[in-house]
């Protein structure tokens, strides 16, 4: 077997595997999406069967009846207060972290990393919420996840930022600027592909959380998204036409998210990786 047939095999193979992954994937996206048009009676055997008719009207009945603007509502402002505190502190952090160079820094560069493999302890969250009288307040939730997503979100830019010079924050400081003026306005542009990459992994990850929100939020009205599917599960036992039409509203946000930023998710590890 010659060069090119063991390339063209190898190829091939690739493809296949991509191909399965890809098609295990999407599979239950399609049967979620064929669902949510269907009647109740249709739903009732999930299937890959056609639907009489399609009825678009679930996606409005759910809208009503699963108070799904107002999750949206709650959704938004708990991941876009996660996402913009998490790209302001870590990318700050990340640079007084990467351009110092003594035995603090050191720990504390050691401390965020333990912080990616060391898991949730729901015990003393609930201890330290409760002692800042913040229980069931949208404050808690964004807090823990900001705490919890800090590691990696540091991690992604301090590879980015080994890259750019030290002579660039020194002319800086050299006409004038303080901290802030030259973080924000010389260092801070330069990490645009890191940005946009913690952007994504930070939204998709607090916009699908259930865990922290099921234990720290107690009152319905401020229910999240996921909340709110797990809700209306209950209310609508059997009906999984509505269900699957929740669902797919849903994650409507993450996708528009996605397909704006996802050439920049490459970039951003890339540069993180080569530079670090």
């Amino acid at each position: 077997m010659n060069y090119k047939t063991k390339k063209m095999l190898s190829r091939t193979g690739v493809y296949l595997i991509c191909g399965i992954m890809t098609f295990v994937v999407l599979f239950p996206f399609f049967l979620v999406i064929l669902t949510s048009v269907k009647s109740v009676e249709e739903s009732a055997i999930v299937d890959l069967t056609m639907p009489k008719n399609i009825l678009w009207e679930n996606f409005s009945y759910v809208i009503e009846q699963g108070n799904l603007i107002r999750a949206f509502k709650n959704s938004l402002i708990v991941t876009l207060s996660v996402v913009l505190l998490t790209v302001l502190i870590s990318s700050m952090t990340a640079f007084v972290l990467t351009r110092r160079h003594d035995k603090l820094s050191n720990i504390l560069s050691n401390y965020f990393l333990i912080g990616m493999i060391a898991p949730l302890s729901l015990i003393p969250e609930v201890i330290i919420v409760k002692t800042l009288g913040l229980s069931g307040t949208f404050l808690s939730v964004i807090l823990i996840h900001v705490a919890s997503r800090m590691p990696l979100s540091i991690m992604i830019y301090s590879g980015v930022i080994k890259g750019i010079p030290n002579s660039l924050d020194e002319s800086a400081m050299l006409e004038g600027c303080g901290f802030f003026r030259m973080f924000f306005q010389v260092v801070f542009p330069l990490l645009k592909p890191a940005v946009f990459t913690n952007v994504i992994i930070v939204f998709m990850g607090v916009w699908n959380d259930f865990q922290v929100s099921l234990y720290f939020i107690t009152d319905t009205m401020k229910n999240t998204v996921p909340l709110s599917i797990y809700s209306f599960v209950g209310y609508m036992t059997y009906k999984w036409n509505y269900v699957c039409a929740f669902i797919v509203l849903s994650i409507l946000p993450i996708l528009l998210v996605y397909c704006f930023a996802q050439k920049y998710i490459v970039d951003g590890m890339i540069a993180g990786a080569v530079k670090s």
